[in-house]
């Protein structure tokens, strides 16, 4: 085997096993995903804090360990407060309900006197039998108590994985601080591009985080602020603590601020009245739901120029292919193809190089072809 064809051969095998040390790390770190998705935009979006805090200790560790600590007392602690007492107070709901039916024959008896009033009611206004409404009634009461029984009961059983993700977060955010400028410098030093083109494009990933985490905040706000009215409009009592409990449950995917207004809404229904309950479950699903659809691409879009209807599709679409993580990952992933494709229309769309006479003829002359 000659020099070149070994040398080929080394090649191909560094490169085969590149891939497979690639695959077996990705498979390593894939259960992992979640918890350094969330530290990593934690550290881009507090990276303004570490780095004054850099210029005031002096010290990368302590800079690192204290910013990591103002997180964690801010932002997860409070978290993890309210999030304790709301289901704390969903449990206690959940015990006194069963309680009471159980005095009254049962959750099939106690549905079937709740909706004695709203059955009547119906029954006037439409002209319908009212043994049939209030059967239709009661099949789809035992329903929604079934999915909310199972979800209940998943939803207790995660939160002991929920928190260990949460404390190993913690744990990857103080590295990610502290390596910052390493890994920055390695991806300069790998990536393929110029390294105006790679600045760029790191700064297109992070602009798009920091907004969305600004889109997050603002959400928060405006579905607490939501829920706070409901529950003055509605009359029940804490709107204000209703309100901070459910601008921490806006942050929690799929169920979002439902873990507040929903026992409210049971409770009402428990003291029978139906029609205060009505409108807070409305009142949660429709205006305070869906002003997420809302709020966080008008926020989005004023800080990544990408246009409403492209933000929605990030949004959903990144909910679609990656869950919960995606809300962070489909804007990021649009705003770096937008930020590629602009580099290679500026790439491509670059006037040519026009050469004077004069250049031209104080350029060497090209040296002659061998003859064949």
């Amino acid at each position: 085997m000659s020099g070149a064809e070994k040398s080929r051969s080394g090649l191909y095998a560094l490169g085969a096993l590149a891939i497979l040390s690639a695959v077996l790390v990705g498979l390593m770190l894939w259960p992992f995903v979640r918890p350094l998705a969330f530290a990593a935009v934690l550290a881009v979006a507090f990276e303004p804090l570490y780095e004054k805090l850099l210029r005031w200790l002096r010290s990368s560790a302590a800079a690192a360990l204290t910013a990591t600590l103002v997180i964690l007392l801010l932002v997860l602690a409070p978290l993890a407060v309210i999030g304790v007492n709301v289901i704390q107070e969903a449990g206690g709901l959940y015990q006194s309900l069963a309680r009471h039916t159980s005095e009254q024959g049962g959750w099939a008896a106690w549905l079937a006197s709740l909706v004695e009033q709203p059955v009547q009611w119906t029954a006037q206004k439409t002209g319908l039998p009212a043994p049939d409404v209030k059967a239709a009634l009661l099949e789809q009461a035992q329903t929604v108590v079934k999915v909310l029984g199972s979800w209940g009961a998943a939803l207790l059983a995660n939160i002991t994985a929920t928190l260990g993700n949460a404390l190993l977060s913690v744990f990857i955010l103080f590295f990610l601080f502290l390596e910052g400028p390493k890994i920055r410098d390695g991806f300069y030093a790998w990536s393929p591009l110029e390294p105006e083109k790679t600045a760029a494009l790191l700064a297109a990933i992070r602009d798009s985080i920091v907004a969305n985490f600004h889109g997050m905040a603002a959400v928060a706000v405006s579905q607490g602020a939501l829920t706070s009215i409901g529950f003055l409009i509605a009359g029940v009592p804490g709107p204000v603590f209703a309100g901070a409990a459910a601008g921490v449950c806006s942050l929690i995917p799929v169920v979002g601020t439902a873990l507040v207004w929903l026992p409210a809404a049971a409770i009402l229904l428990f003291q029978g009245s139906w029609g205060k309950a009505l409108f807070l479950v409305l009142w949660g699903a429709v205006v305070v739901g869906m002003s997420d659809n809302f709020v966080r691409p008008w926020v989005l879009s004023g800080r990544t120029g990408m246009n409403g209807l492209v933000i929605f599709f990030s949004l959903m679409g990144g909910m679609q292919v990656f869950g919960a993580i995606g809300l962070f990952a489909g804007p990021v992933i649009v705003s770096a193809a937008a930020a590629v494709f602009r580099m290679l229309r500026e790439q491509y769309a670059a006037p040519p190089v026009v050469i004077s006479s004069a250049e031209a003829a104080a350029r060497p002359p090209a040296p002659a072809s061998p003859p064949a």
